[in-house]
Parts: structure tokens; sequence; C-alpha cells
């Protein structure tokens, strides 16, 4: 499953807001593209590539379209999923 993370209008700041775009998910692979995601906040990305993942270790999250923001606090949160370059 690819979520376009631009077109779900979010601010990318609220660990409720990841809740939502990871509810109910029944894929083993999610691919976020964080394409015209200009940053991150610590709460939206510790949600989904530290909680997310201790909660659900069988699933797989591949990241693409990071620019050096988002990178940065995905790295800062812990170690992410696969991380795809594109």
């Amino acid at each position: 499953m690819i979520i376009k993370l631009a077109k779900l209008n979010i601010s990318g700041y609220a660990r409720s807001e990841a809740r939502k775009i990871l509810a109910d998910i029944g894929d083993k692979k999610i691919i976020l593209d964080f394409d015209k995601i200009p940053m991150l906040g610590q709460a939206f990305a510790d949600e989904i590539f530290r909680v997310y993942k201790i909660k659900h270790p069988d699933i797989e999250i591949v990241s693409i379209n990071m620019n050096d923001a988002v990178k940065f606090m995905i790295g800062r949160v812990g170690k992410p999923g696969k991380m795809g370059e594109k």
C-alpha cells in the first residue's frame, strides 16, 4: 500500500495524524511517500517509526521521496523501517 502524505492534507506534526494514517492497515508493507512534505514533527515521526513499529513488527515501512529535513527527523526518533530513496 502506498500512502501519499501530501494528498492527505496533514500538517505532519501531530501524533494523532500519524495514528489516523496507519489505522486499520491490513497490508504487510507500507510505502510512505514524503513527496512535497517539507518537514515532520517529532511526535508524528515517533508514532510511525518507533511506536507503530514496536506494536506491528511484522509490517515493513518503506519511506520514499524524503528531503533532508524529513530524513533528519525520522533518524532522531530511532531506527526507521527500510528507507528507500527516489
